[in-house]
């Protein structure tokens, strides 16, 4: 009998964001969670945001990289940050690493079913799939209130399934 090994796909969520770079390591279609967190930047500089990326392609070696598509429907993204998400491309294409993208109209598509349509909805949805996560869920913001910096890692979580969604649907 011959032995066929599973592979796993490891994928590597980015969220970019002011204060760095939101991330998860998911793994194959069960979504096991491997690891998550914030990477912070003090300088808003993209150089620093692009050596911060490319420690977490070298630590966890990537199948593929998820991204959020910053000309998708829903997307709303300022010019650095568009520019950090296209060079963050370049480097997983330097690295021949797949990446994936997909819009916030896609994500709130893949959490449809969760009756999810905002971010505190996802993110919600998200620290019930991950009681890891639960903690670290921000309050509801109020409209005059600033984002909180975690939202990025749930951000990312987000499209990391909905890469995993999208891959199950094809």
């Amino acid at each position: 009998m011959e032995y066929i090994p599973i592979t796993k796909e490891k994928v590597l969520a980015i969220d970019p964001a002011t204060v760095g770079l939101g991330y998860a390591v998911i793994e194959d279609e069960s979504f096991q969670l491997l690891d998550w967190g914030i990477k912070t930047s003090i300088s808003t500089k993209q150089a620093v945001c692009l050596d911060k990326a490319k420690e977490l392609i070298e630590k966890y070696r990537p199948d593929v990289i998820v991204l959020e598509d910053y000309e998708g429907d829903g997307s709303r993204r300022c010019r650095r940050i568009q520019k950090l998400i296209l060079k963050i491309i370049e480097l997983a294409e330097e690295k021949k690493i797949k990446v994936r993208t997909f819009s916030r109209d896609q994500i709130r598509q893949t959490f449809s079913p969760y009756t999810a349509t905002t971010k505190y909805e996802i993110a919600q949805v998200i620290g019930h799939v991950y009681p890891e996560l639960g903690p670290r869920l921000p309050r509801y913001r109020k409209l005059w209130m600033s984002e909180d910096y975690r939202m990025n890692i749930f951000d990312a979580v987000a499209l990391g399934m909905t890469y995993f969604h999208s891959a199950k649907n094809k």
